[in-house]
């Protein structure tokens, strides 16, 4: 049975890793860059704080800072859109994979208890099974072999929409005035997998190029100060 699922089942760890990879960086993101970070800067301000006002002004930058570094303020809704349609993707595979593995173990049972009957057939002397027990079999064998194809596809959809979602969210991420938000997206496709499939990653708004743009200036104007001190 596992030479029929080899297909389907690489494909979905593959794609399982993809999603797991992505939570991990979000889950770190949102835990030590964002919330860390910022309940750290709370405390300072907190401990320099002369008045009650400072305290209350000073939670409040807080509670906007998670907000903001969550997607859930006003004007992150593309990205938590991205987001939200990423997380979609991951939901639709747990699903599926339920699903998956429910036929898979239903086929699995029938064909135990088929070879059970045919052992216990022998030892009672009647060598086998009839014909039309064999022929039920086979029949339900070529419908589990007919659904492993049509999950295979949907399978491939998830796969399509997932990467797409993903490609969106990083382009937004890449594309934003926060720094912090670009090395994230810069974590998030750190082999450069997504950026090979979508040549928008490429644009010079990535942070990748304005890093590379101002260590090129920077080379420049340090190299015409080396030359005007020679000459």
């Amino acid at each position: 049975m596992g030479i029929e699922l080899n297909q389907v089942l690489y494909r979905l760890h593959l794609l399982t890793s993809e999603m797991i990879h992505f939570i991990h960086q979000m889950q770190y993101y949102i835990l030590f860059e964002v919330i860390e970070c910022s309940w750290a800067e709370l405390q300072d301000r907190v401990q320099q704080a002369k008045a009650l006002d400072d305290i209350l002004d000073a939670h409040d930058d807080f509670l906007n800072a998670i907000k903001c570094g969550a997607f859930l303020d006003s004007s992150s809704g593309q990205l938590c859109q991205n987001m939200e349609n990423v997380y979609d993707g991951i939901i639709r595979l747990e699903l599926w994979q339920d699903k998956f593995y429910e036929i898979c173990f239903q086929e699995l049972s029938a064909r135990k208890e088929f070879e059970q009957r045919i052992l216990t057939s022998e030892v009672a002397g009647e060598f086998g099974v009839t014909a039309e027990s064999q022929l039920e079999r086979d029949q339900d064998r070529k419908i589990f072999d007919q659904l492993i194809g049509s999950y295979h596809k949907s399978l491939d959809n998830i796969c399509a929409d997932y990467e797409k979602g993903v490609r969106c969210f990083l382009l937004a991420l890449n594309s934003h005035n926060d720094h912090n938000l670009q090395l994230f997206g810069i974590r998030l496709d750190f082999n450069e997998y997504y950026k090979k499939r979508d040549q928008r990653l490429c644009v010079p708004l990535t942070f990748e190029h304005m890093r590379m743009s101002i260590m090129f200036n920077g080379n420049k104007s340090l190299a015409g100060s080396r030359y005007s001190t020679v000459n």
